[in-house]
């Protein structure tokens, strides 16, 4: 998978298990066949934080709409034209515990009842 994926999806080769998410075109809603990729992202999303429960360290990455990433992984994974590759989320226990806040968090972007 971390080779379907290219360099960005490095951390597969040392997490413990890699889980590919895909939308099934076969089972869409069918007024709004796109959802699968709203319900992809939603279930990766619940993954990792499911997994940061657990003390798991975790990490999402991209596959659709990435074009060359979804055939790859298709033909990795015989998948038939209808099961559309998400993406991927590698999953494993931290080398290191986090500590502190968040390096990228920004209270000037938190804003309470008003803008």
């Amino acid at each position: 998978m971390a080779d379907a994926n290219g360099q960005p999806a490095e951390p597969l080769r040392r997490c413990d298990v890699g889980i590919l998410i895909l939308g099934d075109l076969d089972r869409a809603f069918p007024p709004a066949k796109d959802y699968w990729v709203i319900d992809g992202a939603i279930a990766g999303q619940n993954m990792i934080l499911a997994a940061e429960g657990l003390g798991i360290g975790s990490v999402w990455l991209g596959t659709w709409p990435q074009m060359d990433r979804v055939e790859k992984q298709r033909k990795l994974f015989l998948l038939p034209d209808t099961v559309i590759p998400h993406s991927v989320i590698a999953f494993g226990y931290p080398a290191e515990e986090k500590k502190g806040e968040h390096p990228d968090y920004e209270e000037s972007r938190v804003h309470f009842e008003q803008w």
